[in-house]
């Protein structure tokens, strides 16, 4: 087993094994993705005390073992507890941002802007509710450092920019998007509104404390669209929060 490391880690989920041990998965800011085994945590006092609930950041003490796809849980250090998200519409929105983490990253794939992603979003989110634009900023900005970075203001095969005699339309097989001229027959695209891509292309390109302040407009549903087909493609499981978001009362916008 290799030596004692650490990092700084965000919980983004954890499952029982056994009687009193805890399969857990962190996002980290030095080593990516980490699922590690937590002996004995659901009887700590110390090692492990109220520092494995999700969105919980943490510094997270492991050991790597060879040929193991488990990393060897030693101790994990409580930084910052949730409890700003615990109002249960700001807890389905941080939930919706960790599962998105989770799935858009790979185990052992060091990406140290992805936790600063991560870690900026749930900030935000303590010190206010999520609005649309703060939601699509946060997709646009995940897709493009978990190397999946849409181009929204040219076309992907001819490369000219979009303009209103040349309209957009996404390819939701490959989530791409192509001009007029290059979409051919039009089978499984959707035309995607100028106004749209203004905003959105927008929302990619400011930081993330900006977004919350910005305004989707009557172009709240369709932006919404767009960052869905684009994000289902690269998700291998549904999304369980957006059924928690979907039981909540009222819409963003």
């Amino acid at each position: 087993m290799s030596g004692s490391q650490r990092s700084l880690a965000i919980v983004l989920r954890w499952r029982s094994y056994g009687e009193s041990d805890k399969i857990v998965t962190f996002l980290t800011q030095d080593f990516g993705k980490l699922t590690g085994i937590a002996k004995g945590a659901k009887n700590s006092k110390r090692r492990f005390a109220n520092s494995l609930d999700p969105l919980a950041r943490v510094r997270v003490y492991f050991r790597q073992r060879p040929q193991a796809t488990l990393a060897f849980l030693e101790s994990c250090e409580l930084l910052a507890a949730p409890v700003a998200l615990v109002q249960p519409a700001r807890f389905a929105y941080a939930s919706y941002l960790l599962e998105l983490s989770d799935q858009l990253t790979v185990e052992g794939q060091p990406v140290s802007d992805l936790y600063t992603l991560l870690e900026e979003a749930l900030l935000e989110l303590e010190q206010g509710p999520a609005t649309g634009a703060f939601l699509r900023g946060f997709e646009l900005k995940l897709l493009g450092r978990a190397g999946f970075d849409p181009r929204l203001e040219s076309c992907a095969r001819c490369e000219r920019l979009f303009v209103p005699a040349r309209r957009a339309y996404l390819n939701v097989g490959h989530g791409t998007l192509w001009c007029s001229d290059c979409r051919g027959d039009g089978a499984g695209s959707i035309e995607v509104g100028e106004e749209v891509l203004r905003r959105l292309t927008r929302l990619k390109e400011l930081p993330l404390s900006e977004c919350r302040r910005q305004s989707l407009g009557g172009s709240a549903a369709e932006a919404a669209q767009v960052t869905g087909r684009l994000l289902d493609l690269y998700l291998n499981r549904p999304m369980r929060s957006t059924k928690l978001i979907g039981r909540l009362a009222g819409e963003i916008t």
